[in-house]
């Protein structure tokens, strides 16, 4: 069932910012409230993460920290290429990841990663 109700777009982003600081829809605050019932905060339920996934960023920070420790310890500026092309490959893979386990929007709900934010 629907109910319509008259407010100021003042009141309704305000109670739009009360629900969301206590983590719960505006039809909800409002069920609660008339019903005489303080809202909840919903518990943050985590993602299910591919384990496929988990291997092949630990594989990349394994090479990130590879790189690290050569350039920490070799100091040359005549390999830098050859690090910053590494990098260039690695900033790809990780790329490739992203796009590969990426939500779509209309699923994504909050916390998900959005098309053009960085990798």
């Amino acid at each position: 069932m629907w109910v319509k109700i008259r407010a100021t777009e003042e009141q309704r982003s305000r109670w739009h910012a009360v629900a969301e600081a206590r983590g719960v829809s505006l039809s909800e605050l409002v069920r609660q409230g008339l019903d005489g019932v303080r809202a909840v905060r919903r518990r943050h339920q985590p993602r299910r993460v591919d384990p496929e996934l988990l291997r092949e960023l630990a594989r990349i920070g394994n090479n990130l920290n590879q790189l690290a420790r050569w350039a920490n310890r070799e100091k040359r500026g005549a390999d830098a290429v050859a690090v910053v092309a590494r990098l260039i490959a690695l900033d790809r893979e990780l790329a490739q990841l992203r796009r590969a386990h990426e939500v779509p929007t209309a699923e994504a709900g909050p916390g998900a990663v959005s098309e053009d934010a960085p990798c």
